[in-house]
């Protein structure tokens, strides 16, 4: 028996293409700059050791001048180095670590909070911006022709105040600073607290 072709053809709906992610140059940046970082720090021996069991707050026991008049007096003695309570190769290790890292902290803690300043003043200009156009909007929608305005408006409106209310609740939660655990130092010790 032979089919009839009908004439019709299944239709089959070809899969719509997903349009590609737009990449901002400031996205680009950020990618760079995170993936040099990321290889950089991946250099530093210890780096990626398993730190959990160390406490969130961390103090230091004496500066590093201490350690490294200790290291001295070690390296000079016969009797201290025979008690073996001082490794004096890895004090110096620690002593070049701290040397060189210190700096590079302090210049990502410089860099983040200029750059989240900056992401600040940004966020406040164009809302600043963005606030006249909602007054504008609010003027715009009492004509009733403007329908689609007073949506817009309302939509407006409503993150408006989700916002302010989430900056108020912000405001409103009482931040206790945790009280430092008392930390025992050594004459002339460093009472610094540093984090984790």
């Amino acid at each position: 028996m032979k089919r009839r072709n009908t004439g019709r053809r299944n239709a089959v709906s070809e899969p719509v293409p997903a349009p590609a992610p737009v990449i901002t140059p400031y996205e680009k940046i950020a990618a760079q700059l995170t993936t040099a970082i990321n290889d950089s720090v991946a250099q530093i021996p210890g780096f990626h050791d398993d730190l959990s069991g160390i406490p969130k707050r961390i103090g230091r026991l004496v500066s590093t001048e201490f350690l490294g008049m200790t290291m001295d007096a070690v390296d000079a003695s016969g009797e201290l180095q025979g008690v073996n309570q001082l490794d004096t190769l890895d004090c110096r290790d620690t002593l070049q670590f701290s040397q060189a890292i210190r700096p590079l902290t302090a210049l990502f803690f410089s860099v983040a909070r200029r750059l989240e300043l900056m992401t600040r003043v940004r966020e406040v200009k164009s809302g600043k911006g963005a606030l006249v156009i909602y007054h504008i909007a609010q003027r715009i929608a009492l004509n009733p022709n403007n329908t689609h305005i007073a949506v817009l408006v309302e939509n407006l409106r409503a993150e408006l105040r989700r916002s302010r209310l989430g900056a108020k609740r912000k405001a409103k939660v009482p931040t206790s600073p945790v009280p430092a655990a008392p930390v025992a130092t050594a004459e002339g010790g460093d009472l610094t607290k540093i984090a984790a």
